[in-house]
């Protein structure tokens, strides 16, 4: 059989840890690199040529946009540089894969925000050269991994197939074979963010996927931002209220010793007695007024105190949602670890 020269180009896309490099591996048998950690394993775009049925086919391993090293907007810099290069030099893409774990029984927070960035890389007029293609089918129950597949389809992707896009499964090496050859018979497809940067010359961050790339680093600064403010806000109140309370204090005497000086003057060596009652009434004034200061001292520590925890439960949320992401990453890499023939 004659290998033709021309290369069909085929995309991999998808999270971080979802089993990109691992899929590429076993279509083409070349031995690449597989994370197995919660890093990301693939952190440029990793070229594999391979043939499949006499076809020279250029598998292209893309980088997540959750990657552990780069922002997605440099992830997004990369993905769009080369498919601007590959389209400069009059290649087009045949095929684009987007892998999901069907044991994610969600499609939220990172899956979500690359679900939508690859939408916008894409674009309506290509999505009938993408494949939603679900793996990791052996690890969970059968029917409920059909019911998963149909909320995918349903709720999810539901635009994408109404626009062309096919939905597949990966459960083992001839499942890829047989997706691989239908790919090599789609037309190559120009993708928006192509038609974006070389045809129409905008900048990236005026692309479709660059503007929700934007859009999400907004929404997370934003939401930091509220967070630093709150805390301020916070931090000013108990300053300004524990400001006032020493102003107050300090007004109070002076008051009091300006009046027992005037007394003072005024009184004559006859009122004696007066004065020595005067003297014992200020010395249990001050007695109270320094009881009152301490018990406001006390206040004002225990507001600290409270402030203090509150800046506690805060390092303590974001520490349990940092160990939820650890520990569920650490699932997947556990999964992962298991030897490939068992996915």
């Amino acid at each position: 059989m004659t290998v033709t020269d021309t290369p069909k180009i085929i995309l991999v896309m998808g999270i971080t840890g979802v089993g990109k490099s691992h899929l590429v591996r076993e279509v083409s048998g070349q031995d690449i690199k597989v994370g197995h950690g919660l890093n990301s394993c693939t952190q440029h775009i990793e070229e594999v040529c391979c043939e499949i049925n006499g076809q020279s086919v250029l598998i292209l391993d893309t980088p997540g946009f959750d990657d552990t090293e780069r922002s997605d907007f440099q992830v997004l810099t990369e993905v769009a540089d080369y498919l601007a290069r590959l389209y400069k030099d009059d290649f087009r893409v045949s095929g684009i894969l987007y892998l999901h774990n069907i044991l994610e029984n969600r499609v939220r927070g990172s899956a979500l925000k690359n679900l939508q960035i690859f939408e916008k890389l894409c674009g309506e007029d290509s999505l009938q050269n993408v494949v939603m293609l679900t793996n990791r089918w052996g690890m969970m129950d059968e029917d409920q991994a059909l019911e998963r597949e149909e909320e995918l389809k349903t709720e999810y992707w539901n635009l994408y197939l109404a626009a062309g896009c096919k939905v597949d499964r990966y459960r083992d090496k001839s499942d890829l074979d047989r997706i691989f050859e239908s790919i090599l018979c789609y037309r190559p497809a120009v993708l928006q963010i192509q038609r974006e940067t070389v045809e129409l010359n905008k900048p990236l961050d005026e692309t479709a996927a660059g503007e929700v790339v934007n859009a999400e680093l907004a929404k997370q600064e934003q939401i930091q931002r509220e967070a630093l403010e709150a805390m301020a806000e916070i931090q000013d109140r108990n300053t300004q209220e524990m400001k006032a309370a020493v102003e107050e204090e300090q007004m109070g005497l002076g008051n009091k010793k300006k009046q027992y000086e005037d007394d003072k003057l005024l009184k004559s060596r006859e009122q004696q007695l007066a004065e020595k009652a005067a003297r014992e009434a200020i010395e249990r004034e001050n007695m109270r007024l320094a009881e009152e200061n301490e018990q406001r001292e006390a206040r004002l520590q225990q507001e600290r105190i409270q402030w203090e925890q509150l800046q506690a439960e805060l390092a303590l949320e974001q520490a349990r949602l940092y160990a939820a992401r650890e520990h569920q990453r650490n699932m997947e890499s556990r999964r992962r670890r298991r030897p490939f023939w068992k996915f």
